[in-house]
């Protein structure tokens, strides 16, 4: 049975001994609080002393694996076969146990240490599957990233710098001196934040259209490519296709798709999208 990351609902590291929350993720809303929900899985788990795996609710399920120092809490809603989660959760409560176990049996109250291990977290259950064929762009501004600190920052920083509106994820992936899963992760986690998006690579039978982008934005192309540009998004009407418009122009046809990428990745022209 396959994994679906669109079941999982929250993931909790927490520790044994004291039963802090050393590192939460959460991946969607929920209508009650994670942190409630993690609260009563410790007390059943560690006070009570209770070797409990699985606690069913009417919306969710919450599925637990204990290590040595920490335990491993994911919320998902209710799936066919716990295995495969299980699979990727023993192997997260054993990557934890040999990075920080020392650190846990000597834990002074400082969780901050332990953000960089969302990373591996994600390699197992990213925040969304990614489809490599699409091709990734930069949104201009996203949310803070709550695990963007050390060696994710760089990560991070190393993958944005291969974004460009034109490479699929597939093509980065074979450019990029990361694991493919690292990969997938850190998109996910980009995505989740709202720093990053996906689009079709363009084909010649899209039909664009025209779209409201900023003036100063617009004026700027216009300033280096000249009265093309007016020439090109006066014919994308939303029926002609690429293809047409291209052929209806009087221009050169490579340097029209170079035009064409480059009003797409601004935001001046987009896919159309069936109604």
């Amino acid at each position: 049975m396959a994994l679906d990351v669109s079941k999982v609902r929250y993931i909790s590291l927490i520790r044994l001994e004291g039963g802090e929350s050393i590192l939460s993720l959460p991946y969607e809303e929920m209508s009650i609080d994670p942190d409630l929900i993690a609260g009563f899985v410790t007390a059943v788990i560690i006070f009570a002393k209770t070797p409990i795996r699985t606690i069913r609710k009417a919306a969710y399920d919450i599925l637990i694996e204990v290590g040595e120092t920490v335990l491993v809490l994911l919320v998902v809603d209710p799936v066919p076969s716990e295995a495969p989660y299980r699979e990727r959760l023993n192997r997260i409560l054993e990557n934890v146990e040999e990075k920080h176990g020392a650190k846990l049996k000597k834990f002074e109250g400082d969780v901050r240490r332990f953000r960089e291990f969302s990373l591996e977290i994600l390699m197992e259950f990213p925040f969304f599957a990614i489809d490599i064929d699409l091709v990734p762009f930069k949104n201009r501004k996203g949310l803070i990233i709550p695990f963007r600190v050390g060696s994710v920052d760089s990560k991070l920083e190393q993958l944005e710098a291969f974004i460009n509106g034109k490479r699929t994820v597939a093509e980065i992936m074979d450019l990029i001196d990361l694991p493919e899963k690292q990969v997938l992760a850190l998109f996910s986690m980009l995505h989740k934040y709202e720093w990053c998006d996906f689009k079709r690579r363009l084909t010649d039978n899209d039909i664009l259209v025209t779209q409201e982008c900023p003036d100063i934005t617009l004026n700027s192309i216009k300033a280096m490519y000249g009265k093309p540009v007016d020439d090109m998004l006066n014919h994308f009407d939303g029926v002609m296709t690429i293809t047409q418009v291209i052929e209806e122009l009087p221009y050169d046809q490579q340097a029209l798709w170079f035009l064409i990428n480059k009003l797409v990745e601004v935001g001046c022209l987009a896919q159309k999208t069936s109604s």
